[in-house]
């Protein structure tokens, strides 16, 4: 069962036998953080109530400590530490229910005391605030309130006098310390897999594995991570995980930049998108699942938007026409095989084009054939 149907709101009738489990790329805009919840606490993240959740405390105990003496939750919360004042925070629920950190307060307090951090001062605490908050603090003296929002900072802290600003915006909030900045910078893998999650690895599973031999750049152990675990997922069948895991490669391959080999391994998503595949792949099974395979309006084997115009971004970057760009699809697709792929690689990039066109019909077409195709392959199962 394909993934797709979840952008397309359609309902999918099968039974769980074979689960498609696919990271959502159904949007065309791809997000670089996954930001959480906002819990309304003061200084404690309390627990969700949830018994699989690891308190930092005991977690500490596998991890390794960096050579300033910091634990990976520690990293993350210098990381973040500019964002929160000294006092009267509300934290976010990641806290607790990914990292296992109860209080945060309490983190910033020690590394304060290491000096790792230091208070912040009066220009600190006024850029902190929102522009709406800014431009009312200039109306109330009677100063210009347009401008950008370091503008009116600036004018702030030169017309009005300190001691009334100090009294106005009292809270302080942390800044970043010479050290800090070393610290944050030789453990930047903590930061990075926070705000890019790849399947099961967080900011304690990668400290594990970064510092295992052989010891290399945390880029080349996520990568190599990535790679043994989509083979893991291909031996057992599990092709929506390993689609997800190839997935995750071009979007680390865009980020270095790396045009063509992302253009690749977009190659195979697709390619796996438009197989019928999933998960626990049984062939047992398909009748089941060759129900939802056409026709095309009604089929959960289509292209997820995302992906769609990601290919056609890829293309835009390399200047490649579109005859180039089919060219380099299809080759990458011939290297590639399944137990069951309902289109042609062909095909395929011809989905991809006319998806990108809103070319309904033609698209109708290709199913209607593959379905002919399928029917001769597989004359006992009704689809």
């Amino acid at each position: 069962m394909s993934f797709f149907d979840f952008f397309r709101k359609k309902t999918v009738k099968a039974e769980k036998l074979w689960v498609q489990n696919k990271v959502p790329t159904g949007n065309s805009k791809q997000t670089k953080s996954v930001t959480s919840p906002i819990v309304k606490v003061t200084t404690q993240i309390m627990p969700s109530g949830t018994d699989d959740v690891i308190p930092a405390e005991k977690r500490i105990k596998n991890a390794n400590v960096s050579k300033h003496g910091l634990y990976p939750h520690e990293v993350l919360v210098l990381y973040y530490a500019g964002s929160y004042f000294t006092e009267g925070n509300s934290f976010q629920g990641f806290w607790w229910y990914k990292y296992g950190v109860r209080d945060v307060d309490n983190c910033l307090r020690s590394l304060l005391d290491r000096g790792f951090l230091q208070v912040g001062n009066l220009q600190s605490a006024i850029e902190k605030e929102t522009a709406t908050v800014l431009k009312s603090e200039l109306k109330n003296h009677g100063l210009k309130v347009s401008g950008k929002k370091d503008e009116l900072v600036q004018r702030l802290m030169a017309e009005v006098s300190h001691e009334e600003l100090n009294s106005r915006f009292a809270k302080r909030t942390y800044q970043l310390t010479e050290l800090e900045k070393k610290a944050l910078e030789e453990e930047d893998y903590v930061p990075y897999i926070h705000r890019h999650p790849i399947e099961n690895m967080d900011i304690w599973s990668l400290n594990k594995i970064i510092y295992e031999p052989p010891y290399m750049s945390y880029r080349d152990k996520i990568w190599g991570y990535l790679n043994k675990r989509s083979m893991e997922h291909f031996s057992v069948g599990d092709f929506g995980l390993y689609r997800n895991c190839r997935y995750h490669m071009y979007l680390f391959l865009m980020e270095e930049k790396r045009l063509k080999d992302a253009l690749g391994m977009l190659s195979e998503v697709v390619f796996y998108d438009l197989s019928g595949l999933g998960n626990n792949y049984n062939p047992q099974y398909l009748s089941i699942f060759a129900k939802n395979f056409f026709p095309y309006k009604d089929s959960t084997v289509t292209m997820a938007p995302g992906i769609t115009s990601a290919v056609i971004q890829c293309q835009k970057e390399l200047d490649l026409t579109d005859k180039e760009l089919k060219t380099a699809m299809i080759d990458r697709m011939n290297c590639l095989s399944t137990p069951l792929h309902l289109f042609t690689p062909e095909e395929c990039v011809d989905i991809v084009f006319m998806e990108s066109r809103e070319d309904t019909e033609a698209i109708t077409k290709i199913y209607a054939k593959a379905k002919r195709r399928f029917k001769q392959s597989f004359p006992e199962i009704k689809c």
